[in-house]
């Protein structure tokens, strides 16, 4: 029986590049770690289209699309490319928060183009995808708000408990980008990630 709790293999390049428990109070100060400075990003926009294009990248959108055709929840897979983010001193954790419907917006919009059912969340609860017709910019203000507070007390990013997910958070020209993408390309990277090396097989 598969593990629910197992690390997938395609995500551990994304793990263990935090610091270890109490780093922070051994560092030099004059020459802080990427997180402990100012973020790079301020704006939710800038910070989505930055996504958005690194998960463009062939190897990238390679790795999302698997792990979400083997049934890696998509909050997961979107807490480790924010989680990354952040250690690299692209945005805080604020900024974390509201990057993650956009993100999931964008990972589950590959997964349908790769005609993959993707799990959403470990619990597999029922997520909304609003229509995004009419949308208003206090709705989305509304919707980033709306997840800031589902968050558990005592909890962090990755206890989201994500219900909605509103299209116009990443954008009209993202979205059409998104719609536009090349399907049959996508499947094809997976068929050949997935494909079992000749070499391997002759232990070569």
């Amino acid at each position: 029986m598969k593990n629910p709790n197992a690390i997938a293999k395609e995500a551990e390049p994304f793990l263990f590049e935090g610091p270890t428990a109490g780093q922070s109070l051994t560092n030099d100060p004059s020459n802080p770690y990427p997180w402990e400075k100012a973020p790079e990003m301020t704006s939710v926009k800038m910070a989505t289209e930055k996504i958005f294009f690194d998960l463009l990248k062939k190897d990238n959108l390679t790795t999302v699309a698997t792990l979400m055709s083997q049934k890696t929840p998509v909050v997961d897979i979107a807490n480790l490319l924010l989680q990354s983010g952040f250690q690299k001193g692209k945005w805080n954790p604020d900024m974390m928060l509201n990057l993650l419907e956009p993100t999931m917006y964008m990972l589950m919009a590959i997964a349908e183009k790769a005609g993959i059912e993707p799990v959403l969340t470990r619990d597999d609860a029922d997520v909304i995808i609003e229509d995004d017709e009419d949308e208003s910019l206090q709705d989305l203000k509304n919707s980033r708000q709306q997840t800031r507070n589902i968050i558990p007390e005592g909890k962090g990013i990755k206890d989201v408990q994500i219900q909605k997910i509103n299209p116009a958070s990443v954008g009209g020209d993202i979205k059409k980008q998104l719609d536009t993408l090349d399907s049959a390309k996508i499947k094809q990277s997976i068929l050949q990630k997935q494909k079992p090396s000749l070499l391997g097989k002759t232990g070569v």
